[in-house]
């Protein structure tokens, strides 16, 4: 059995103008990058691969990894195909990752279909790791602020193996960006923990649906009638309100932050079961909620008459 696996990979920039010179922040800073994301994937083959580069080549710009694992995982002979499965999975066709499995699979003595299927489903996890996913897009973010570098050949040097080539145009479809979703609650009661007694940005502390939340006043009007000390606030308080609540997502859909804004306060009540009382916004809301309510009736009737 081999104790130890040493592998060659080749990252190879092509430059405008048949230049052989990198800005040498911009090549640092987005190979430590990649790097990261030689390291995560690493660890998703339980190992301490230790990366040595050579003397750079010339033909563009080549960077030449010397990559040693000690020890062996079942994917440790693919993992210059994984590296490049990472690198160029936007614009690859399916042959790398089944590549990748084929060699995997030819290598391992399955006695059953179930087996097959479960190890199947290990190797897909171990290709579609969201940190190496990051690394990789946090590295085509600094090159794609470089316009030098054309294009961004991946090669394994073990047989001879073909170059991946992505292209700048296709640099922007690795880098993964955040989603942002608003959503509004126009008859939110908010249990004050903590207002805001002095003039600044500061954030006001409460119970929001039995969560505790820190959020903004954008009521400038209520939060200078809190200033001048207008509204008493104790245990129990509540404030109804409209509130705005906006959402980050990262770009694998998990939820990353989320934000609260009071937009309008309607009211304060002092209790929970105590009488809310209403300002001026307050009243202007529920008169037109009592007009939409009876207009709408009153043509509803209209419309039945024949």
């Amino acid at each position: 059995m081999i104790d130890k696996l040493k592998t060659k990979f080749k990252l190879h920039y092509y430059l405008k103008d048949n230049s052989h010179a990198m800005n040498a922040f911009v090549r640092n800073k987005a190979e430590k990058d990649f790097l990261e994301a030689v390291k995560r994937i690493d660890e998703l083959l339980d190992s301490e691969l230790k990366i040595e580069t050579e003397a750079y080549q010339e033909g563009g710009l080549i960077e030449i990894l010397a990559i040693v694992l000690p020890t062996l995982h079942y994917l440790s002979p693919a993992l210059n195909d994984i590296i490049t499965h990472y690198a160029t999975r936007n614009t690859q066709t399916e042959a790398l990752d089944k590549k990748i499995k084929e060699a995997t699979l030819q290598n391992l003595e399955l006695d059953n279909q179930q087996k097959t299927l479960k190890l199947q489903a290990q190797i897909e996890k171990k290709l579609n790791d969201k940190l190496v996913q990051k690394y990789i897009s946090n590295f085509y973010k600094k090159i794609d602020a470089y316009e030098k570098v054309e294009k961004i050949g991946y090669r394994s040097l073990e047989n001879n193996e073909d170059e991946y080539i992505v292209e700048r145009k296709d640099f922007k479809s690795f880098i993964l960006h955040d989603d942002i979703t608003m959503s509004e609650d126009d008859d939110a009661m908010i249990e004050i923990i903590s207002p805001v007694l002095k003039e600044g940005k500061y954030n006001w502390r409460g119970r929001y649906k039995n969560e505790k939340i820190d959020f903004s006043m954008a009521d400038s009007k209520f939060k200078q009638e809190v200033i001048e000390g207008k509204h008493k606030f104790s245990n129990g308080s509540l404030i109804n309100c409209h509130l705005e609540i906006k959402v980050t997502f990262d770009e694998f859909g998990d939820e990353k932050k989320r934000t609260y804004r009071v937009l309008q306060v309607f009211g304060t009540q002092e209790l929970e079961f105590g009488e809310l009382k209403l300002r001026e916004a307050g009243r202007k809301k529920q008169r037109k909620k009592w007009e939409a309510k009876h207009y709408k009736s009153l043509f509803d009737d209209t419309e039945n008459i024949e």
